[in-house]
C-alpha cells in the first residue's frame, strides 16, 4: 500500500482526521476484498508539514492507527522536503542547492561535502525530528542517510531501500531534491552483496523530474538499474508507468523494468483545493525465487460524495505488468523514449 504527502500539522488536523479515518477504513475493506491481508505499507515522504518534533507526534498517531486497523507486516518511510526543519539546516545547505541549479559543475562540490563525516551529520541534522521519528519506530538509518529493510519471500530477498532526496534544500529552488552518487552507491552495493535473488522496492520522495537538473541522468541510471519498483511522492498526483529504459541502463539483475508509482494523499487542501486525495495498492505475485506479475490499483477520494473509489471501467484496471515478458497493458515504447534510451546509453 503506497501513501504519500500528508503534511500533518495541528492547524489542518480537524479537516485531515476525518479523511484519514475514512482512508484507513476503505483500505481495510479493499485489501480484504482483494485478498491482500497484512500489507507492507510505504509512506514516501512529506509526513509532517514543517519537520517539527510536535508534528511527528501527529504522524505517530496516524501510524498507530495504520498498525491497529491494517496489521501491516512492515511500515516503510522516506523523508520529503516538508520533513526538513528549516531552523536546523546548516548555513551551507541552501548554497549547495543554489549552486547546483545555477552552476552544474558544482555538483562535484556537493559530493565532496557529502564525503566528509561532519558535513553528512550536518545534512542529517536538518531533518533531525524525522530521524528521531524513525528511531522511535525501530528504524536505524545509515551514516549515508538511507536505510534498508529486508525480509524473505519465496526464497527471494525483498529489500525496501529508503533514500533521502531532501537533505539539501533551498527556498529559492524548493521544488527540487538531490540524492547523490555516494548515497545510491552505498545503498545498492549493500543490498547486492547478497548473491541470492532479490526484489528491490526503492522509496525516494522526489520523482526524477524534480531531481536537481545536473543530477537527473545519473540518478536515473542508478534507480533504473537497481530498482524493481520505485515509489515517489511530491507531485500530489497519481502516476504509474513501466520504464523499459532500464534494460539499456546497465541493469545488474534479471526481472522486469522498474515500475514507477507516484502517490498523493491527504495534505493541506485549504492551500491546494484542486488536488484530491488518493493512494495506491500494489499487488506483487511472488513465485519461487522470482516475481510473476504486478498489479496496481489506484484509489481516489470523491470530496462531494465523501467516499473512496476506483475507476473499474478503464480497460487497464488494474494496471497489470507481466514480469516474464515485461508486458504492460496499453503501453508502447515511443520514439521519444527510444531517443532518451540512446542518450542515456551513450552517457553511461
Amino acid at each position: 500500500m503506497h501513501l504519500s504527502d500528508f503534511h500533518l500539522r495541528d492547524s489542518t488536523q480537524i479537516q485531515t482526521d476525518s479523511i484519514l479515518d475514512s482512508l484507513v477504513k476503505d483500505a481495510k475493506e479493499r485489501l480484504s476484498a482483494l485478498d491482500l491481508p497484512d500489507p507492507y505499507i510505504a509512506l514516501s515522504g512529506d509526513l509532517a508539514y514543517g519537520g517539527r518534533e510536535e508534528e511527528y507526534r501527529i504522524v505517530d498517531a496516524f501510524v498507530s492507527s495504520l498498525k491497529e486497523q491494517l496489521h501491516p507486516r512492515r511500515l516503510e518511510y522516506c523523508g520529503g522536503n516538508h520533513d526538513v526543519n528549516w531552523s536546523l539546516l546548516a548555513p551551507f545547505n541552501a548554497d549547495l542547492m543554489n549552486a547546483m541549479e545555477e552552476h552544474p559543475d558544482s555538483m562535484l562540490d556537493t559530493e565532496k561535502r557529502f564525503a566528509i563525516d561532519s558535513d553528512r551529520r550536518e545534512f542529517k541534522q536538518g531533518m533531525a525530528p524525522y530521524y528521531s521519528f524513525l528511531d522511535r519506530h525501530g528504524i536505524k538509518s545509515s551514516d549515508y542517510l538511507y536505510y534498508i529493510d529486508s525480509t524473505e519471500v519465496s526464497n527471494l530477498r525483498l529489500n525496501f531501500i529508503s533514500l533521502n532526496s531532501a537533505y539539501i534544500f533551498s527556498r529559492k529552488y524548493n521544488y527540487n531534491g538531490y540524492v547523490g552518487r555516494q548515497q545510491m552507491e552505498s545503498a545498492f552495493d549493500k543490498v547486492e552483496r547478497d548473491i541470492r535473488p532479490y526484489f528491490n522496492v526503492t522509496l525516494v520522495h522526489h520523482p526524477l523530474e524534480a531531481i536537481v537538473p545536473p543530477s537527473q541522468e545519473e540518478t536515473t541510471r542508478y534507480l533504473f538499474a537497481h530498482s524493481d519498483v520505485i515509489l515517489n511522492g511530491h507531485v500530489h498526483s497519481p502516476r504509474i508507468s513501466v520504464e523499459y529504459t532500464a534494460n539499456l541502463l546497465g541493469r545488474t539483475k534479471t526481472g522486469p523494468p522498474p515500475v514507477l508509482s507516484c502517490a498523493r494523499c491527504v495534505f493541506d487542501e485549504a492551500n491546494d483545493p484542486t488536488v484530491t486525495s488518493g493512494y495506491s495498492i500494489i499487488g506483487v505475485d511472488f513465485e519461487y525465487e522470482k516475481v510473476s506479475q504486478i498489479k496496481i490499483w489506484e484509489v481516489q477520494f470523491d470530496k462531494n460524495a465523501g467516499r473512496w473509489y476506483n475507476d473499474e471501467k478503464k480497460k487497464t484496471y488494474p494496471l497489470l505488468i507481466k514480469v516474464g515478458t515485461a508486458e504492460q497493458v496499453g503501453h508502447k515504447v515511443t520514439d521519444g523514449e527510444k531517443q532518451l534510451l540512446n542518450k542515456w546509453k551513450r552517457s553511461s
